[in-house]
């Protein structure tokens, strides 16, 4: 079969419709007109292309095509005394940010999501008395709400008023208590609040308080206090546990008819050696002069049906989240840590991916099948690396040959996928285990090597062959993608690059981006560049269509390898196993290799004539947007908790000197990450002049009293802890050294401000 991709039903559905929309149509005309059933997927789509910006929601839902310019994006009151009106943030932030003069807001409130026409010109700025240049506008229609209750950190402003600090990409920054509500609480506690849509005289969110979660001063609260925080779901539904006590603890042998058995086949799996669940394992074979690779993949499926209440739990979790000493699974442990994990010496059903590379890393045969499995060893990545860099021993000769032929294949494919432009940054990442009581016991870093890389290079490829799979047989697909990034960010990494004297990359030429990243990764600030380009580039997502994932340089590109954890994993394994039951097979041969093929032979439908269809397309996009703001939530949530675990081991070190790299810079302070401790603090701009400063992307220019200096990414600091702050999860750091800021010309300034203030008072006096 070759490789070509068949037209997507999605695209022509939708061309179709928003030429129909021309005016307000309710979803029974508009199923009626694209001939298909009203269903609750027709909705989710149409609410998906809400979400977009290409539908304008009407009362009634009903659905108009946007005729003209217009963007979604969060709604934010202007503050201070006086201030009225607002503006809109787009979430595209190649689009600047929009004025809406008072009462063209449409009821919006701070933190909702909206869709807001635009045009150019001279708009009112975010205070009552600032114009400048830009865009205003107008809210067409609130696209979702605010959420009516949250959980937020209780504080006093710096002008004495009560307030709670909340989290989330559809809530207000701040939302303001009545005094008498928090009698005696002590700042730092986690609350839950009642959202009142009325704003306060200054523009402010309004709240009142429902109660309280946990403490700070508590580390067996810190994840009691996240989940509350981040919004993390807790039980399952009565629904869904009461199927999963409907099935075996291990599968049924009914469920090994009509798949291919490869339980004599070696297979083994590699992981974390805390991890919980285990979905994925491995295989290598020679097959004449080709290496035959098999990703073994748990096959979540077979259990998690479409629409099922296990189903609808999973979809709304979306993804598990990991945090130091708790799991929140996006299924229940009898799944993922039972029934669906790859333990080793049993028997366990999976989807196997199975790929034949010449002897240069090509792809010459892919195909994907329904199997049993037996995996015959568990190993962490920490008893597989000596074995790739050492050459020592596991104690079996057969997994012995299998790590080393892996790590060639590994090599091999990593040198292909470098070459066609993909990226690998070094961004280290802190791996944080708890005691009983909460405590940090260890934190080590999450590091690249070769037993990782060889883990890594496996699913990728058996997730690229899964894409073209589901592409060339125009089955539903969500994709994994990652946009190029944007224009005024490349500018700005060039501007970098001047500033530190290196020749800069071209973005757009395969490879050449990873050379430079290879060239800079010994010098000093190395890290630092590694950084700078990380903030250059947008983030990846999901998305119900092949588009580039620019880190990985593919079009073609899917979550595959981990439907215990990530759901849109699980939707692609909806998908195949409805295509496996018309009787279609999975397989693509680029030259015939005359070698026998793993699975049966069978035909090759199209992808249209699995069930509902339809309903599988009109799904995709509301998946893919609900899981990327998941997916975006979780990996907030983790790092949060990391972070405040982290901090607290520092409390006691407050005033110790510490070396670090500046590694962020922005309007208000820089960004140092201390040596060793994987920890990372803020210093203000004040703490190092009391003069003007002017801040770029990557450095700022300062006043000090031997002239101007300068910081930048990459610079060495010596800094002092001066504070933890568990609440805001921030460390303060104030330099020392070279970089202290003088004394005497602070005490200079001071005196010129007190004679400023002096001479200003008189001549109030005076008038």
């Amino acid at each position: 079969m070759n490789d070509a991709e068949t037209p997507r039903f999605a695209d022509d559905a939708l061309a179709r419709l928003l030429a129909y929309c021309d005016q307000p149509r309710d979803v029974d005309a508009i199923a009626a007109k694209l001939a298909v059933e009203a269903s609750e997927q027709l909705r989710d789509w149409l609410e998906s292309l809400v979400f977009a910006g290409k539908l304008q929601r009407h009362k009634g839902k009903r659905y108009e095509a946007v005729k003209v310019p217009a963007v979604v994006g969060t709604y934010r009151r202007s503050r201070g005394y006086g201030a009225r009106g607002g503006f809109v943030v787009p979430r595209d932030r190649e689009i600047q940010t929009i004025d809406i003069p008072d009462g063209l807001e449409e009821g919006a409130q701070e933190g909702d999501l909206v869709l807001a026409s635009f045009k150019r010109g001279k708009g009112r700025g975010r205070r009552a008395d600032e114009y400048r240049e830009g865009a205003t506008g107008r809210v067409l229609s609130i696209i979702d709400a605010r959420a009516n209750e949250a959980a937020g950190i209780f504080e006093i402003s710096h002008g004495g008023k009560p307030r709670v600090r909340l989290e989330g990409y559809n809530l207000p920054r701040y939302a303001y208590l009545q005094p008498h509500e928090v009698h005696r609480m002590k700042p730092g506690t986690i609350v839950r609040v009642k959202l009142l849509r009325k704003p306060d005289s200054r523009g402010g969110a309004r709240a009142e308080l429902v109660g309280s979660v946990g403490s700070i001063d508590n580390p067996l609260h810190d994840l009691d206090n996240l989940v509350a925080l981040f919004g993390f779901p807790g039980a399952f539904s009565d629904e869904a546990l009461e199927q999963v006590r409907g099935l075996p603890r291990d599968p049924d042998p009914e469920d090994f008819q009509g798949r291919v058995d490869l339980r004599q086949l070696p297979v083994i799996t590699i992981d974390p050696k805390d991890a919980q669940d285990h979905d994925d394992a491995i295989s290598i074979e020679q097959a004449g002069d080709y290496t035959l690779l098999g990703v073994h993949i748990a096959d979540v499926a077979q259990y998690v049906t479409p629409e099922s209440a296990l189903d609808e739990d999973a979809r709304f979790r979306a993804t598990s989240v990991y945090l130091p000493g708790r799991v929140i699974p996006m299924l229940p442990k009898e799944l993922s840590a039972g029934l669906c994990s790859l333990h080793d010496s049993v028997d366990r059903i999976a989807k196997s991916c199975f790929i034949w590379f010449d002897a240069e890393g090509r792809v010459a045969r892919r195909e994907v099948l329904d199997s049993v499995v037996r995996v015959r060893r568990f190993l962490t990545y920490e008893e597989v690396l000596p074995v790739l860099t050492q050459g020592t021993k596991t104690g079996d000769e057969v997994v012995d040959q299998l790590l080393l032929q892996g790590r060639k294949l590994a090599d091999a494919l990593q040198r292909r996928r470098i070459a066609r432009g993909a990226l690998t940054l070094e961004i280290p990442r802190a791996h944080v285990i708890v005691d009983k009581n909460g405590l940090v016991s260890e934190i080590s870093e999450e590091k690249t090597d070769p037993a990782h890389n060889l883990i890594e290079e496996f699913m990728l490829a058996a997730n690229e062959a899964v894409a073209h799979f589901l592409l060339e047989r125009g089955l539903p697909y969500i994709g994994r993608i990652h946009p190029p990034p944007e224009e005024d960010s490349v500018e700005d990494f060039y501007e970098f690059c001047e500033e530190m004297k290196l020749p800069k990359p071209e973005f757009d030429k395969p490879g050449d981006l990873q050379k430079f990243l290879d060239r800079t990764r010994g010098m000093p600030g190395g890290g630092a560049i590694h950084y700078a380009l990380l903030r250059s580039l947008t983030r990846a997502i999901y998305h119900a269509g092949p588009e580039l994932h620019y880190a990985l340089a593919v079009r073609k590109y899917v979550h595959f390898t981990s439907p215990i954890r990530r759901y849109p994993d699980t939707v692609t394994h909806q998908v195949l196993s409805e295509y496996f039951d018309i009787g279609g097979t999975l397989r693509w041969e680029h030259t015939p290799l005359n070698l026998p093929w793993i699975g049966r032979a069978g035909a090759t439908p199209p992808g249209k004539k699995i069930a509902d269809f339809e309903k599988w397309e009109f799904s995709m996009p509301h998946i893919a947007a609900h899981c990327t703001e998941r997916s975006i939530r979780a990996d907030r949530g983790e790092q949060a908790a990391n972070q405040i675990k982290i901090l607290r081991t520092l409390i006691p070190r407050v005033g110790e000197a510490f070396h670090g790299t500046v590694i962020g810079v922005s309007p208000m302070n820089i960004t140092v990450r201390l040596d060793d401790l994987l920890a990372e603090g803020y210093i203000e701009f004040n703490e190092l002049t009391d003069g003007w400063v002017e801040a770029h992307r990557f450095w700022a220019h300062y006043e000090t009293g031997a002239g101007v200096r300068k910081v930048m990414l990459g610079d060495r600091m010596e800094v002092e802890i001066a504070g933890v702050d568990l609440p805001s999860r921030s460390l303060r750091l104030t330099p020392i050294g070279e970089h202290a800021k003088p004394q005497s010309w602070s005490r200079h300034r001071n005196r010129e401000a007190r004679d400023r203030r002096k001479r200003k008072g008189d001549r109030r006096k005076r008038r």
